[in-house]
C-alpha cells in the first residue's frame, strides 16, 4: 500500500512538472512575440514611408461627432485604410492614437499630453504641458496587448484609455 502511495504521490509531481515545462515551451498565453511584432512593425514603416513619399497614399481628414476631435486616414491605391491618426482634445489634455492595420493586428500608440491648465483658460498663451505619457498596444483577435517592460500582455480593455478598438468603430465616429 505504501508503495502505491509513494507511486502516485511520485506520478502526481511528474505530471506537475511536465505540464509546467509543457506551457513555458509553447508561451504563455497572456503574451505575444514583441520581436515579430516589433520586426512586421519596422517593415509596415518603410513601405508605408516610401508609398507615401511616392504619393500612393490619399490623406482624408474627417470631425469626430459628438467629440472635441478628428480623424486623418491614410489610404493606399487599393482603398485601404493602412493607417489612422485619432486626435481627441479635452480641456486639459490632448490624446493622439495612431492605428495601424498590419496583418491580422492593430498595432496602437497613444501619446497623451496634459496641459498646466485649460486651454479655454487663456487663448493669448501658448498651452504648456505638464507631462506626457507614451502606450502601445496591439489589438489582435478581440484582445488587447499592452507593451509592458518590453512585452505586449493581455490586459484588460478597461485598463486602457484607447478610445475605439478597431477600423468599424472609428468609420462610425466620424459617420461613415
Amino acid at each position: 500500500m505504501k508503495n502505491n502511495i509513494k507511486f502516485l504521490s511520485l506520478f502526481l509531481v511528474l505530471c506537475i512538472l511536465i505540464t509546467g515545462c509543457v506551457n513555458s515551451a509553447f508561451g504563455d498565453s497572456k503574451k505575444i512575440n514583441t520581436e515579430d511584432i516589433r520586426s512586421n512593425i519596422n517593415e509596415f514603416y518603410g513601405k508605408f514611408s516610401d508609398d507615401y513619399l511616392k504619393e500612393k497614399i490619399i490623406v482624408v481628414n474627417k470631425d469626430i461627432i459628438g467629440l472635441d476631435g478628428e480623424v486623418i486616414k491614410y489610404i493606399d491605391a487599393n482603398n485601404k485604410v493602412l493607417r489612422c491618426t485619432v486626435i481627441i482634445y479635452g480641456e486639459s489634455e490632448k490624446l493622439t492614437s495612431d492605428y495601424y492595420f498590419i496583418e491580422d493586428y492593430i498595432y496602437v500608440t497613444m501619446l497623451d499630453e496634459y496641459y498646466t491648465y485649460p486651454i479655454y483658460y487663456s487663448y493669448n498663451r501658448p498651452v504648456d504641458i505638464m507631462y506626457r505619457t507614451f502606450e502601445e498596444e496591439i489589438i489582435y483577435e478581440g484582445m488587447i496587448y499592452e507593451l509592458v517592460n518590453g512585452e505586449f500582455v493581455k490586459t484588460n480593455i478597461k485598463d486602457i484609455k484607447i478610445p475605439y478598438t478597431s477600423l468599424q468603430e472609428i468609420n462610425k465616429a466620424i459617420g461613415e
